[in-house]
Parts: structure tokens; sequence; C-alpha cells
């Protein structure tokens, strides 16, 4: 009697591991993107009217409107976690970047300025908006926000939580490479 061949098994190409750590890092990563975006709040989005606000230097600054170059309007508290992790990072930011930053429902002009001191945040345009009504009028409701306008006025981009400066940097330069 003749022996039955034994069955050859096909061995499946595997990818190497740092490929299936590197796809399973972007798969990850997207779905948290997506998480974030489909539960954060809605953001204003298209052309946001220039604002004459005041900074509490007395500089007078505009949020919105056609502008020279790309902003970023921060909206932040001085009892926010995330923000405090944030802020030194915008600092950097200010000498290269128009950064406007917006303190929201933080006490009234000393109680920020002491805040500002004490954490070295001086080198910050700040705008107080102890009531909320500015954040209220541009429909944010959390902090920190990040609006990313563009040179027109636009609002280009917008998130809010933890982000990086390199993210920050990124979407700033994005806006103005046009």
């Amino acid at each position: 009697m003749a022996e039955a061949p034994e069955p050859t098994t096909k061995r499946k190409r595997r990818l190497p591991r740092w490929a299936r750590w590197t796809l399973e890092g972007m798969v990850f990563i997207a779905a948290l993107l997506a998480v974030q975006a489909w539960m954060g709040p809605d953001l204003p989005e298209g052309e946001i009217p220039g604002m004459n606000v005041t900074t509490l230097d007395g500089d007078s600054v505009t949020i919105g409107g056609t502008a020279q170059e790309p902003a970023v309007v921060v909206f932040w508290a001085t009892w926010c976690g995330y923000c405090e992790l944030e802020m030194p990072w915008l600092v950097d930011m200010v000498d290269d970047h128009r950064v406007i930053t917006v303190a929201m429902q933080s006490g009234d002009a000393a109680t920020v300025r002491e805040y500002l001191a004490e954490n070295d945040l001086e080198a910050l345009p700040v705008v107080n908006d102890p009531t909320g009504r500015l954040a209220k009028n541009l429909g944010v409701g959390v902090t920190p926000t990040f609006l990313f306008f563009d040179e027109n006025g636009h609002v280009a981009h917008s998130t809010t939580g933890l982000t990086s400066p390199w993210g920050i940097r990124l979407r700033l330069w994005w806006l103005g490479r046009g």
C-alpha cells in the first residue's frame, strides 16, 4: 500500500513586527481622533467678523477678520489643568506666530495678572473674559480651546483639550503656506 503524501502546509506571510506595530498605532490614532471629533463640542466654523478687544497690557487686538498672517486664539482658564501644561508652549511661539489668548472666567484683571506672573507667562497677549461673554459669542464652552484663523478671518481648524506644540506649529504653518 502506498503512503499518502503528507499535506503541505502553506505558511502565511506575516508582516514584520515593526510594520504590525506601526499599522496598529495608526489605527489606534485614527480611532482616537474619530472619537474626539465625534464627542467634541461644536466649535465655530467659517468666517468670523473682526472683533476688537483689549489685552491686559492695554493693546488692541483683533480676533477674526482679515489679518496679515494666520493666528491662533487660545481660550484658557487659571483653574484648567491642561492649560497649565500648554501655556508655556505658547510663550515660546509668541515671537514667531500670531498668538492671542483669552482668560475665560478666571477672575478680574488683577487675578489673571497675578497668575501670569506666578507662572512666568507675562509674554503672552491676554484678553480677560471674566464673564465668559466673548467665549460664548464664539461658541466656546470648554478650556483649552484652540481656534486657528487663516489670513481671511476664517476658522480653518479648531480643537479642544491637550495638544502639542508641534500640533499648533503645524497648523499655523499649514495656514501660512498658501
